[in-house]
């Protein structure tokens, strides 16, 4: 007699990159059309003109296509997200790219298919082939940007797959365009080979507020299929294969009470007043004005970082008065809170044609931040520090510097705002004459000269995404070593508290505006070090006030000396989730 023997169910370790909890049936997606090849033909000098326009009229079909697909997700998330296709935009128009196809095409006459599929393919394993993953998610973006071309080259429509509903979605990858246009009554979560935190598709996610885990094990998707149950569970980063139905049951009401959480969470916007009196500054990052609304409903204390690198996004530099507009709708937004605008901040993981002029070798060792724009862009800092100064009269502006590592680039930079204010005064236009100036402290170098630092900083924003990255030799978002990232490394919490105390000494501000400052298991540690504010993502508002509220700033303090005297990074974070499992039990399960 022979029976079925029963499905064990099994528990996969991934990577978590969009928080919830999803359970439903495996919907595999399999990408079809980005496995085909085009055949390598040779065409006759005739048909070359014909081949050239029809290269360009894909490339303006997939812009129209583009173009459509932001404002749709602009309308749908209203966060600035969609901004994400502003890059695959130009992709479309990158002029290097496109002038290699016209030269394949008529030099080599190859068709259009071929040519286009060889030429961006170079580029995109180009990129994928760096160490760095914030360019190897960029391959991605030219890969998912190359197939909508050939779609229209072949004159072959998107193929959108009827999906099932309640599914979950388990593929090597997802592009940031199948995921735009993934719909949330049908789509519970998805779980992919391929990607990390800082991809577009995982950015996206969030924004769409669906369940997302990457780093499955090809061999694990290839044996799911249309007929097995699984868990997606965003916040641990865990898929479970044919969960048993102790499992299940207890993930949905893991997930009723994550929703019931976290609604609470958003809907409340008391102040982040802990249980002794003290008040830590909860406010918020953004990229452009459009952030704004999302912050106020969470009760944000202004914005403590606006990212301008948004406005840098495009394939021609922003002047002056498009600078202007954008700030001054931010700074009138706020009204009268603090907004910090950081300085472009072009390099490391960030590279734009307009401004960058080469890549380099190690780009995180590299020209970046003020570096770059002290050195080699300073007509460009110039222009973004007049557009700075002429919005500072509409609210309570404060201009940061990135990756400053010397007293120098302080000095430097008041000397350009000096040269600027005069220019501007000779003009007869309006300005503000008195501006904060702040320093952000990535760098083991700039934390251990934070008091010198002090003397010319008006405030200090440590980015602790840099600074762990920094002090322990880790790209945080390599595959290999990721496990070693660990903010909570006593020789990191030692670098904030160099910090804090130098800041407290000279009198000024510090916060905190890395990932760490949004992460509810760090608030406790980050507050006791001695930090003023925490800056964040709108969503993670909620949580970290609650921790605030639930605790006292001597039992914050206690922790953080703990941490400090504790031999690992693990054994840091329990003394601060202790506490976050007394003051927000909750959340803690949740986490």
């Amino acid at each position: 007699m022979v029976t079925n023997a029963p499905i064990t169910e099994v528990i996969i370790q991934a990577t978590a990159v969009s928080p919830g909890i999803a359970i439903g049936r495996v919907y595999p997606l399999r990408h079809k059309f980005n496995a085909d090849i085009p055949a390598d033909t040779t065409i006759a000098e005739s048909e070359v003109a014909g081949e050239l326009a029809r290269f360009h009229r894909a490339l303006e079909a997939t812009r129209n296509e583009l173009q459509i697909l932001r404002e749709e997700l602009d309308r749908k998330l209203q966060n600035g997200d969609a901004g994400i296709f502003d890059a695959h935009l130009m992709i479309v128009d990158d002029r290097g790219m496109n002038s290699a196809v016209d030269t394949m095409i008529r030099d080599s006459h190859k068709n259009a298919d071929y040519a286009f599929f060889r030429t961006s393919e170079r580029y995109a394993a180009a990129l994928a082939a760096t160490d760095d993953e914030y360019l190897r998610e960029r391959a991605a973006d030219i890969r998912d940007v190359s197939g909508r071309i050939r779609r229209h080259l072949q004159n072959q429509t998107a193929g959108n797959e009827d999906l099932p509903d309640r599914c979950i979605i388990v593929a090597p990858d997802l592009t940031p365009s199948e995921t735009a246009g993934l719909n949330k009554d049908k789509v519970l979560g998805f779980a992919v080979e391929t990607g990390s935190a800082v991809s577009h598709t995982a950015i996206l996610a969030r924004s769409m507020r669906i369940p997302a885990v990457t780093g499955v094990p090809q061999s694990v998707l290839e044996q799911l299929s249309a007929a097995d149950t699984v868990i997606v569970d965003g916040f641990q980063g865990k898929l479970i294969l044919h969960p048993d139905p102790r499992t299940e049951e207890a993930y949905r009401l893991k997930a009723a009470e994550a929703d019931k959480v976290f609604s609470a969470l958003r809907s409340s916007a008391v102040r982040p007043e802990m249980k002794d009196g003290f008040e830590i500054q909860l406010s918020g990052n953004i990229e452009s004005a459009a952030d704004l609304s999302e912050l106020r409903a969470v009760g944000a204390w202004g914005v403590g970082l606006m990212r301008s690198e948004f406005l840098f996004n495009r394939p021609q530099l922003p002047d002056e008065e498009t600078q202007l507009a954008e700030y001054k709708e931010i700074l009138a937004g706020c009204s009268g809170q603090p907004v910090v605008i950081r300085t472009l901040d072009v390099g490391g993981d960030k590279f734009f044609s307009a401004v960058s002029r080469s890549r380099e070798q190690n780009p995180f060792l590299g020209l970046r931040g003020i570096r770059l724009t002290l050195r080699e862009q300073q007509e460009v800092f110039r222009t973004q520090l007049r557009a700075l100064l002429r919005a500072g009269v509409y609210g309570d502006l404060r201009i940061m510097l990135p990756m400053v590592t010397n007293p120098d680039e302080l000095d430097d930079t008041r000397t350009l705002i000096q040269s600027c204010q005069e220019e501007l005064a000779k003009e007869g236009k309006e300005f503000v004459r008195q501006v904060m100036l702040g320093a952000m402290i990535e760098t083991p170098a700039a934390a251990l000269t934070a008091h010198t630092l002090s003397e010319k900083a008006d405030f200090f924003s440590i980015g602790t995404n840099d600074l762990t990255q920094y002090t322990l030799a880790i790209d945080r978002s390599n595959d290999r070593v990721a496990y070693l990232y660990a903010p909570s490394h006593p020789a990191v919490l030692k670098l904030i508290a160099l910090t804090a105390d130098a800041a407290a000494r000279r009198g000024i501000p510090v916060s905190v505006c890395g990932q760490m400052a949004g992460d509810p298991r760090y608030t406790a540690l980050l507050a006791g070090l001695g930090v003023h504010e925490l800056s964040m993502d709108a969503g993670a508002i909620g949580a970290v006030r609650r921790v605030l509220r639930g605790i006292s700033m001597a039992d914050a303090r206690q922790a953080a000396m703990q941490a400090l005297a504790a031999p690992d990074a693990r054994t840091a974070l329990q003394a601060s989730c202790k506490l976050l499992e007394r003051s927000a039990p909750d959340l803690a399960a949740l986490l």
